[in-house]
């Protein structure tokens, strides 16, 4: 049974617990941000929990103390359950500059496995048979205190991990694919962030841009534009200022006025001082036109990522048509096959043998040991090639 959780908001006490929870075995792991609300994200909440307790760090409360986490995540003898962890990997590298060592993410196994769904949710239902609330998923984070109620919802992220994954482990090894689970755990460990930029031409994700006319899809990007520096301004998330819906709305049919764009459907009352803004970059918008597609970008080539000639590109729709075929044959999800990445090292630069293909970083020994025959019989047109 577990125990009711401790916030810990102070840096000698986060120290204490750190040091508690470094002879855990293993330890499960959440957080919570606030990127639903704000610009700039922010990491509010950590939640940890090991098989007999839960604690939850109130990481704004710590600042840049929270960095100290890195002593337990960057353990290598010390797997950190996690369950679908791209996301708050990125985050926590991204805010704290922090390093992991050994991950096991309870989602990637399901999705190896080739589970149709794979959120926590349905997984803790599916293995434990208890409901978990979804009625905080949109909460805002950086509030306090945090209640209860809070609390309960934050601690059902990570308690229920270790049962979860111990019963999805087993499924791991009837499937034969543990060598393949570890393989893209190490690549969650191992994912880099990218630096957030603003892209102009993002507009074009709105739905109903393509009906526009030139002169009125350049509105709808001044506006776009107007609507990303206001949000960074206030850090407020972009659709919290205005939704696309609004945005599509005032530059489908522009109002001849301020008084007209104030009374739009979606300009809420707050917005009433930025209405002279919002006008002037529609007008400007509107005397810009855009074309239907985005312009070409001359980016600087690539040596890590050559575009791919026609036989290249024949042998990777031939391969990913393998794919397809070897997991409905084992009933398994395709990056169980083999990872989308892995195609690139192999198209570029194909093994001429099996211990060359068991040494590529995202195949490893076992895919080598038994997909070596057809993937070499598929590659080598390309090892002819190179000869």
């Amino acid at each position: 049974m577990t125990s009711q959780p401790e916030i810990v908001s102070t840096p000698d006490r986060f120290k204490q617990v750190l040091a508690e929870l470094a002879n855990a075995p293993r330890f499960s792991l959440d957080i919570e941000s606030d990127s639903f609300y704000h610009y700039e994200e922010r990491v509010c909440i950590v939640t940890l929990s090991t098989e007999d307790r839960n604690v939850i760090i109130d990481t704004l409360a710590l600042g840049e103390a929270s960095r100290e986490l890195q002593q337990l995540v960057g353990r290598r003898d010390r797997p950190c359950l996690m369950h679908s962890a791209s996301n708050d990997v990125l985050a926590l590298k991204r805010s704290f500059k922090l390093e992991f060592g050994l991950i096991q993410d309870t989602a990637m196994a399901g999705s190896l496995l080739g589970f149709a769904q794979t959120g926590l949710a349905t997984l803790v239902e599916t293995f434990i048979g208890l409901r978990l609330p979804k009625d905080l998923q949109r909460y805002d984070w950086g509030q306090r205190p945090l209640q209860p109620v809070h609390q309960e919802y934050l601690i059902n992220d990570t308690r229920h991990l270790f049962k979860v994954h111990d019963l999805i482990e087993e499924q791991l090894r009837k499937a034969d694919i543990v060598d393949e689970y570890r393989i893209e755990c190490e690549a969650l460990a191992l994912s880099l962030p990218r630096e957030r930029s603003f892209d102009p031409e993002r507009f074009r994700r709105i739905k109903g841009h393509e009906q526009l006319d030139a002169s009125r899809r350049g509105a709808l990007k001044s506006l776009y534009a107007w609507r990303d520096r206001t949000a960074r301004g206030l850090n407020r998330a972009p659709f919290r200022v205005v939704s696309d819906h609004a945005l599509m709305g005032l530059a489908a049919e522009p109002p001849k006025d301020e008084q007209e764009l104030a009374s739009r459907s979606g300009i809420g009352n707050w917005l009433s001082s930025y209405v002279a803004e919002m006008l002037a970059a529609l007008k400007k918008g509107l005397s810009e036109p855009s074309p239907p597609r985005a312009p070409r970008v001359h980016h600087e080539p690539d040596p890590d990522n050559k575009p791919l000639d026609m036989r290249q590109r024949d042998i990777l729709g031939k391969l990913k048509a393998w794919r397809e075929q070897e997991a409905k044959a084992r009933g398994l999800g395709l990056q169980a096959i083999m990872p989308t990445p892995a195609f690139h090292d192999l198209v570029h630069t194909p093994p001429r043998n099996t211990e060359e293909l068991g040494k590529l970083a995202r195949v490893g020994p076992s895919r080598a040991k038994r997909y070596g025959e057809p993937l070499l019989a598929l590659l080598a047109p390309l090892n002819k090639r190179r000869a």
